[in-house]
């Protein structure tokens, strides 16, 4: 005969196990949050971060912002391992991380959305801060969309530089880079812009002994 003290058992673990589905629930909501393997370093060595997610709903894209210290750190590149997730280049500002990644066809996210790439420029404490960050689908119109209801989750990473000279490394990337840091000129730009600018000149030469040419014909 079962006795009283069983059943109560027995209720009392029914309610622990909807407890624990609950709140399993409650974790599995749509979030982004930042997190760091090594959180100390040496000037010269190679910081990498990760950009994390957890979204039950297929994306087609996120982006991402980090702000850091330039005196302390300079971006390198930023990755993703999801596959079709590609780089989208954009203007970089000086202490600012701007990314953003897009597919064609939707992906689900579980886990590593990015991972970002910094070199140690001096011995300081800094902190690196994810200040936005957003999950991208595409609408009933077929436009891209931020998805609702994203929760930040950890959005700093502190970090601890020694000034003595580490050992530089190239870090193993999956996906192809996107390359981040302020735009600078390339040098085919630059070659470009001083061609016009003297065609622009000679130009500019030719119609002044043109005129100048023309004002003494008609003094005559």
């Amino acid at each position: 005969m079962i006795s009283m003290k069983s059943i109560t058992a027995f209720i009392l673990a029914i309610a622990c196990s909807f407890f624990v589905v609950i709140s399993t629930g409650a974790q599995a909501a749509e979030s982004i949050w930042l997190s760091a393997n090594t959180l100390a370093f040496k000037t010269g060595e190679t910081v990498t971060v990760t950009v994390n997610a957890a979204s039950g709903t297929p994306v087609q894209g996120f982006t991402f912002q980090i702000r850091y210290d330039p005196a302390c750190l300079q971006p390198i590149n930023a990755t993703s391992p999801i596959p079709g997730m590609n780089g989208l280049s954009l203007p970089q500002n000086t202490g600012l991380v701007d990314a953003s990644f897009a597919s064609t066809t939707p992906q689900t996210v579980n886990g590593v959305l990015a991972e970002v790439h910094f070199l140690t420029l001096a011995g300081c404490q800094t902190n690196l801060t994810l200040e936005s960050a957003s999950l991208a689908i595409r609408n009933a119109s077929g436009f891209a969309a931020p998805l609702d209801g994203v929760t930040m989750g950890e959005k700093n990473i502190a970090l601890v530089i020694d000034k003595a000279a580490g050992v530089p490394s190239t870090p193993v990337v999956s996906g192809t880079p996107l390359a981040l840091g302020p735009s600078q000129p390339s040098e085919s730009g630059n070659s470009i812009v001083t061609t016009v600018l003297l065609i622009l000149l000679v130009a500019i030469v030719v119609i002044i002994a043109i005129s100048f040419g023309v004002y003494r014909l008609l003094r005559r």
